[in-house]
């Protein structure tokens, strides 16, 4: 076993504390309420919980990793940590996990995500100073959870399976903000309750059709925010006049965008267009929409190179944006907002299953899968507020800082000691 280096660590270019700032981590995760407080746990919550989110930036994945990592560390543990009892075994990590209270959990990750300061997602294009940040919501399930549970009522039992909403800064590629989605509820419900929580002002926030409500509209202007929502079917009055509107333009403009776009990749040549009004004295639901602004229609036509068979959909699109530097702009920005959204999912979603093994997780009892999730994204957003101590940190990979973070046990106490401060 390599044993992390005591005293100041350098990595990156930045001095980082020593042990001392580690032990105020468990101190930290200590003041989470403990659901085993009834019952004179044997091992305190703090040092489980900064075993937990070790064994998971250095690669573990389940309970018997966590066990796994703090006996092979355990002379290292002990050095910041008190340990009264050794290390938690499996089952006792599966206990805390499952009973502990999820919105603790996460109300930490808001915490941190709200006083880390982390740079932009592509280091290499700096943010510009008067952008609005973009917030991305969506949800996602947990697939592992996949559990079968009986009815109430008796009868044949309903497959169940835990479920998150994911609030995630695309500039900054992390996760802001998550919360668990009751078996009894549903993502539309929770938006409004986990936006709440959040200071919007500066922040633009985008979302599919699902969470095109009314009442999701108000909150994230009532919080200082602004919306780009896509509209569907589940708003058919809504999407069918934003339609007849956007049709109307797109007539008036002889079919030539206000902006366009076309990309080639994956075998396929896909073109972008965007219209987008401001004229809103006639539109009928405008005062449904708090503080609405513009609509928009985005046409993406793609053609399959092997094939030549073209395809084109188009949505329509609902923002608190006005328009401003002409409609060109306007169209310009309401596209890349439309567009940048889906990072949400390539981003975050893709590398939590492919990378992290979200959906492999097998955790299903009480709030295991929850407090599991929240954790992944946590060790995610240290791995992007630290850069690894390689040549040209600004270029590296998730899957490589990830691959560093358990390999380099500097690295690993550097993560942990920013958490710390």
């Amino acid at each position: 076993m390599v044993v992390p280096t005591v005293g100041w660590l350098s990595v990156g270019g930045m001095t980082h504390p020593d042990h001392a700032a580690l032990g105020r981590l468990a101190d930290k995760f200590a003041q989470l309420p403990d659901p085993r407080e009834q019952r004179q746990p044997q091992h305190l919550l703090g040092d489980l919980l900064v075993i937990a989110l070790c064994s998971t930036l250095a690669g573990g994945r389940s309970f018997n990793d966590m066990e796994d990592y703090g006996e092979g560390h355990a002379e290292w543990l002990r050095t910041f940590l008190l340990l009264p009892q050794g290390i938690p075994s499996h089952d006792t990590f599966n206990r805390v996990f499952a009973a502990l209270d999820s919105h603790a959990l996460e109300e930490a990750l808001r915490q941190w995500a709200s006083q880390c300061e982390v740079p932009p997602w592509d280091m290499m294009v700096p943010e510009h100073p008067n952008a609005l940040r973009q917030l991305a919501a969506d949800g996602k399930r947990l697939r592992g959870s996949r559990r079968q549970e009986p009815r109430a009522e008796g009868g044949a039992s309903l497959t169940r399976m835990d479920q998150v909403l994911n609030v995630w800064c695309t500039q900054r590629g992390i996760t802001v903000a998550q919360r668990r989605i009751p078996p009894e509820g549903g993502e539309i419900e929770q938006l409004p309750l986990l936006l709440r929580h959040l200071d919007l002002k500066g922040c633009v926030v985008s979302a599919d059709a699902a969470h095109a409500q009314t009442h999701t509209a108000q909150v994230i202007i009532e919080r200082g925010g602004q919306y780009v929502l896509c509209v569907k079917g589940n708003q058919p009055t809504t999407r069918d006049a934003v339609s007849a509107a956007m049709q109307a333009v797109r007539a008036a403009t002889a079919g030539k965008a206000h902006f366009e776009s076309v990309d080639k990749g994956h075998g396929r040549l896909e073109t972008r267009r965007c219209w987008v009004s401001g004229a809103l004295e006639e539109f009928a639901p405008r005062g449904q929409w708090k503080a609405l602004g513009s609509i928009a229609l985005i046409e993406s036509e793609r053609e399959d190179l092997a094939t030549g068979k073209v395809s084109v959909e188009q949505r329509c699109y609902l923002s608190s944006l006005a328009i401003s530097g002409g409609v060109e702009s306007s169209a310009e920005r309401i596209a890349g907002i439309a567009r940048t959204h889906w990072s949400v999912e390539n981003a975050l979603h893709w590398r939590l299953d492919v990378q992290w093994g979200e959906d492999q997780s097998r955790a299903r009892a009480g709030k295991a899968a929850t407090n599991l999730s929240a954790l992944r994204k946590l060790a995610m957003n240290l791995l992007r507020a630290v850069p690894p101590p390689v040549r040209k940190p600004a270029q590296v990979s998730m899957r490589r800082r990830h691959f560093i973070a358990t390999i380099n046990p500097n690295y690993l106490a550097a993560l942990l000691a920013h958490f710390a401060r």
